[in-house]
Parts: C-alpha cells; sequence; structure tokens
C-alpha cells in the first residue's frame, strides 16, 4: 500500500517502475478502481490542492519504486511556479474527463463492451506490440479488471472465457494478448 483511503495526504510520488491501482473502497468494503497508473506518472496531486484526506488508495499492483516529495514542498514551488499550477489544472482536468466517461459507460455500456474498453485502454497504456499486430500486456486478475469495469469477478471470467473463444484475446498467469481490431468490433 503506497497509501490509504481517507488519511492525511503528506506526500506526492512519481512512479518509478511498476504499476499502481488507484481505487477507492466503498462502506461495505466493494473496491472500485479509478485507474491504473504507470511509470512517469504522478499520484496524490489532488493534495496539492486540498488537504482533506485522500479519497482514494493507491496500492502496488507488482514491484513499485516511487520518488516522493512532501505536499508542502509542493505547495511552495506552485506559490512560486505558474507552470506548475498549468500543469496541475491540466491533469485534473484530464482525470475530471476521464471519470466522466467512466460514468458515462457504466450508465449505457453492457459489461462486454465495458470489459472490451478496459482492456482496450490497459493496452494503450500498458501493451507492447507483437509483430502479429497482438498488444501484450503484464498480468492482470479478474478481481482487478472486475473492479475497473464494476462487477463481479466470476463474470469477468465468465467474458474473458467468452473473449478468448471469439479469438478476440489470449491469456495466461503471465501475460494477457490483445486482438485490438476483434475488440474494437465489440464496441462499433
Amino acid at each position: 500500500m503506497i497509501y490509504r483511503q481517507d488519511a492525511k495526504p503528506e506526500y506526492v510520488y512519481r512512479i518509478r517502475s511498476g504499476r499502481v491501482k488507484l481505487s477507492r473502497v466503498c462502506q461495505d468494503g466493494r473496491e472500485t478502481v479509478l485507474e491504473i497508473l504507470k511509470p512517469g506518472e504522478i499520484l496524490g496531486e489532488v493534495a496539492v490542492l486540498d488537504d482533506s484526506l485522500r479519497p482514494a488508495q493507491a496500492q502496488a499492483l507488482d514491484l513499485v519504486i516511487t520518488d516522493a516529495w512532501p505536499v508542502s514542498l509542493w505547495r511552495q514551488h506552485l506559490d512560486t511556479d505558474f507552470r506548475l499550477g498549468i500543469w496541475l489544472a491540466k491533469r485534473l482536468n484530464t482525470r475530471l474527463r476521464q471519470a466522466q466517461d467512466r460514468i458515462e459507460s457504466l450508465a449505457y455500456d453492457s459489461i462486454p463492451r465495458r470489459l472490451a474498453r478496459t482492456m482496450l485502454e490497459n493496452g494503450e497504456r500498458f501493451g507492447t506490440q507483437l509483430e502479429d499486430g497482438r498488444l501484450r500486456l503484464a498480468p492482470l486478475t479478474h478481481e482487478a479488471l472486475a473492479q475497473q469495469v464494476a462487477t463481479s469477478r466470476e463474470i469477468i471470467t465468465h467474458y474473458m472465457n467468452q473473449f478468448r473463444q471469439q479469438g478476440m484475446l489470449e491469456y495466461s498467469r503471465k501475460w494477457i494478448d490483445l486482438q485490438p481490431e476483434k475488440l474494437q468490433q465489440l464496441l462499433q
């Protein structure tokens, strides 16, 4: 755990290696993945503008190395460097747009469409292009995918098997290979 939801924010982090799951936990214990972050990305930056308790938690999905800067240092730089304020506003605007797209998808898309969209987004962010056009991802558990899609692990397992039978993807405990054009057809 990098930081817990409802904890006092002390640091802003930059991921040097590994993947980080940013999520919210409801009062009943269910977890919703807001975003999976990759090396080079910043997390916890909301604390620079809002020193109330953290609205989400950040957890390593694999071996993660981060840099950590005190929130107070960011605030000092924000007072003297307008470019940091512009960067922060753009970053928060991007996150807001992503949240709006996610809400729209949750309201109107079926679970297979949400899963296909999630797999394509993960492929774009984390995938390595293979010679035959497939995208290879590091593995994600069906539980982590269920948290991204907002359904149960059992339903994700059902649709992952269905996607495999339809040739949209292949997976093992070591990788997930996507056929982007076939997944994209499901979204059209």
